[in-house]
C-alpha cells in the first residue's frame, strides 16, 4: 500500500468517495453467499469505526439486523438516535454535577 498526497481537502474527498463507489459497488455485485462473507470479514470493523464516534456510551454487542420495509428501518433508527441522544445527555449532565 502506497501513502497518499493531496493538494487539496476537495481533492481527498473526491478520492474517498471515489474508492467508496468502488466499494460499493464491488459488494452489489457480489452473489449472496460472497456478500454474507464479506459482512462477516467486516462487519465488527465497521461497527468499531461507528462506535469512535461516541465513546463514552456503554459498547452494545454488535449484531447486523434486516428490515421488511424502509419504514421500518428508519423507525428503529429514529428509536436508537433518540436512546442515544438521552444517553448522551444524561452523561453531559453528570459530568456538569461533577464540577
Amino acid at each position: 500500500m502506497t501513502a497518499r498526497c493531496f493538494q487539496t481537502v476537495e481533492e481527498m474527498a473526491d478520492y474517498q468517495a471515489d474508492r467508496e463507489l468502488q466499494e460499493a459497488l464491488r459488494v452489489q455485485s457480489m452473489s449472496p453467499e460472497e456478500r454474507f462473507q464479506w459482512l462477516t470479514e467486516n462487519w465488527g470493523r465497521l461497527q468499531d469505526s461507528a462506535s469512535a464516534l461516541f465513546p463514552d456510551l456503554p459498547q452494545r454487542p454488535k449484531t447486523a439486523r434486516c428490515y421488511a420495509s424502509m419504514e421500518e428501518k428508519n423507525k428503529f433508527d429514529e428509536a436508537r438516535e433518540l436512546e442515544l441522544a438521552l444517553q448522551r445527555s444524561a452523561m453531559m449532565n453528570k459530568h456538569r454535577e461533577k464540577r
